[in-house]
């Protein structure tokens, strides 16, 4: 059996999802999901909730299983591996990790973010297929997935503000990534595309309208409800090219978008103060890093 432990927000959970979902496919056995982080807040984090029962993917609760106690015998060696029963994988650092793609056990235990494509690549078809609604997460939005059907060239641009300025540490590790990217991610798509129509996703769309320059038909969407990040991040996927901010969230609305010919223009700089961290594993080679 594979475990993950999902922590934080819907971008992170999907990474934490996608890792540990190719795990279970390579080991021929199934996936469960450790919610314990959910049951608490946390100073140092934005407030989250548990986003993956929102879609169709297979995996079991560990807390509803009597494997549970399996995962708990492993409290006799705390974040240690007793191989080849236990294997506890716990994320050494930012960049990709061989070792973890490779990992053969019994029981295997994942603790990081895994934010790297490299970690669920050869899987890639079956976590795009398997990661479909189950339900309509928003109110608004069959009207904005109708709508972008009907646009000849939809491009997403996500914009995100929020705790990434407000939060005390979440705006020094990562912090706004800048008008002057956004910018220069408008002129590349200009330069490329002569008729496109953007859809604005952001958490302070008056910001946007007062201090970025758009088009007056751009559409800024509006998804309410308890899902609504859940309905933003699925309609990004379904534009045809994306500009991303500096977030896992909006890494996923590209990446869930299987376009080989999709632009998308991502931040080269991801992080505002973590110069440890190698990011040099974080983005598809195929996207542009401006």
């Amino acid at each position: 059996m594979i475990i993950s432990r999902i922590t934080s927000g819907l971008g992170n959970q999907l990474f934490q999802y996608a890792a540990a979902r190719h795990l279970a496919l390579t080991n021929k056995t199934d996936l469960y999901l450790d919610l314990s982080y959910y049951r608490q807040t946390y100073d140092t984090d934005t407030p989250r909730s548990f986003k993956l029962g929102q879609f169709a993917v297979p995996y079991r609760m560990l807390q509803a299983s009597p494997l549970e106690y399996v995962s708990k015998a492993t409290k006799l060696l705390p974040n240690r591996s007793l191989p080849p029963l236990f294997l506890f994988l716990k994320e050494k650092h930012f960049h990709f990790d061989e070792r973890v793609v490779r990992a053969r056990a019994n029981c295997i235990t994942l603790d990081g973010f895994w934010q790297s494509e490299a970690y669920f690549r050869d899987n890639a078809a079956t976590i795009r297929r398997e990661l479909t609604l189950t339900g309509t997460p928003s109110p608004e939005f069959n009207h904005y997935e109708r709508q972008l059907a009907s646009t000849p060239t939809p491009v997403s641009i996500h914009i995100r503000r929020g705790d990434y300025v407000n939060h005390p540490e979440f705006s020094k590790t990562f912090g706004f990534v800048g008008l002057d990217y956004y910018e220069q991610a408008l002129r590349e798509l200009n330069s490329r595309f002569s008729a496109t129509q953007l859809y604005v996703f952001s958490d302070d769309k008056a910001w946007v309208r007062e201090n970025l320059p758009l088009p007056d038909n751009t559409v800024f969407v509006q998804n309410s409800g308890p899902d609504g990040d859940v309905a933003d991040l699925v309609l990004m996927s379904k534009c045809h090219h994306h500009i991303i901010a500096n977030s896992s969230f909006s890494w996923w609305g590209a990446w869930l978008n299987p376009k080989p010919d999709k632009l998308v223009v991502t931040p080269r700089h991801w992080y505002k103060q973590q110069p440890t961290w190698n990011t040099k594993d974080l983005l598809p080679s195929t996207w542009l890093a401006l």
